[in-house]
């Protein structure tokens, strides 16, 4: 955050400098449907503990500058679960936190990895991710109701994009906002976009429903329901 600083003159007094902080807008980013990836997956017969989530946690990034303390990884679930999102070259990228807020920097163009770490021992997860309101498995509004990944104890898994079928992954790379897979899905909304979210259930019983309400701010579950969404993310349709 850029802080002007006034100069008392003694006798005069100086003109205000011009506010020269970016404005919101100049700052947004979304996420695009990037290249192609291979990654893997099978399912299991596993089932949710409770109806009621450990935690759900909304990532804020932009393009602003970042500001406050500095993280390289946030916690969930009581810190028995990391998260840490990933450079194209596997280091961190820094996430700040002021006021209870996380954010990240994001650059145009530069792709990313969400990495998940699971602390417990004894304990397995599910993580369900959205990233700009859409869930990263189907492509449909996020929803506590939708079903994630599975994170074993001890185990760490990353989520390399939005996944296009049960070995491919469309590449995570932050863009403009109009270049954004939420801007170019029927699914997506402009107004989600520059937040990801992670939900975190402890596995063995009973599906949850519903979600947090978010307001006028970006939503990271925008949708209610409590079925798991049906096959994988959609290819964007730009105009």
């Amino acid at each position: 955050m850029l802080v002007l600083l006034g100069l008392l003159l003694l006798g005069a007094c100086a003109a205000a400098p011009p506010d020269t902080r970016p404005d919101e807008k100049s700052t947004r980013l979304g996420t695009s449907w990037g290249e192609g990836l291979e990654s893997n997956v099978s399912t299991v017969s596993l089932r949710r503990k409770s109806d009621t989530a450990l935690s759900v946690q909304t990532l804020h990034y932009s393009a602003a500058r970042g500001d406050g303390e500095v993280l390289r990884e946030v916690q969930a679930a009581d810190g028995r679960v990391g998260l840490r999102v990933l450079r194209e070259n596997g280091t961190a990228w820094p996430i700040y936190r002021r006021d209870g807020v996380e954010r990240l920097q994001g650059r145009s163009g530069e792709r990313y990895t969400l990495q998940y770490r699971n602390y417990s021992r004894t304990r397995t997860y599910e993580i369900v991710a959205t990233v700009d309101g859409l869930d990263v498995l189907s492509g449909r509004p996020g929803s506590l109701g939708n079903r994630g990944y599975v994170l074993r104890p001890g185990a760490i898994f990353q989520i390399k994009g939005f996944r296009k079928s049960s070995s491919e992954v469309a590449a995570f790379r932050f863009a403009s906002v109009d270049d954004s897979y939420a801007a170019n899905s029927a699914a997506g909304s402009r107004s989600n976009t520059g937040v990801i979210g992670t939900a975190v259930f402890e596995l063995t019983a009973p599906a949850p429903s519903g979600q947090p309400r978010c307001g006028e701010a970006p939503c990271a579950f925008p949708e209610n329901g409590d079925g798991p969404g049906s096959g994988y993310a959609p290819p964007p349709s730009y105009r």
